[in-house]
C-alpha cells in the first residue's frame, strides 16, 4: 500500500525565512495565517510577540487559508 501525499503549490516555501514568505504570500493576494510550534520543552511564541530575523518556514499546510508552521531556530543545549 502507498501513501498519497498531496502536494501543495507553496511547498516551495519551506525553508524560507518568514519575512520573505509573507512577502511573496502579500505579492500573491494569498490568504495565510502563521502557526508557531518549537522544540519540546521550548517556549512557542505566540501572535503577539516578535521573532526577530531568525524565524523560518518549516511546513506549509494548504487549505484556505493557507497555514505556514514556523519556527525560530533555538540551539541552546541546556
Amino acid at each position: 500500500m502507498s501513501a498519497h501525499h498531496e502536494s501543495s503549490e507553496w511547498e516551495f516555501l519551506i525553508g524560507y525565512p518568514l519575512e520573505q514568505a509573507e512577502e511573496i504570500l502579500k505579492e500573491e493576494s494569498a490568504a495565510y495565517e502563521v502557526i508557531w510550534t518549537s522544540a519540546p520543552k521550548k517556549q512557542t511564541i505566540t501572535s503577539s510577540q516578535d521573532p526577530g530575523e531568525d524565524a523560518y518556514v518549516i511546513a506549509v499546510r494548504s487549505g484556505s487559508p493557507l497555514r505556514l508552521v514556523c519556527a525560530v531556530q533555538d540551539w541552546h543545549v541546556e
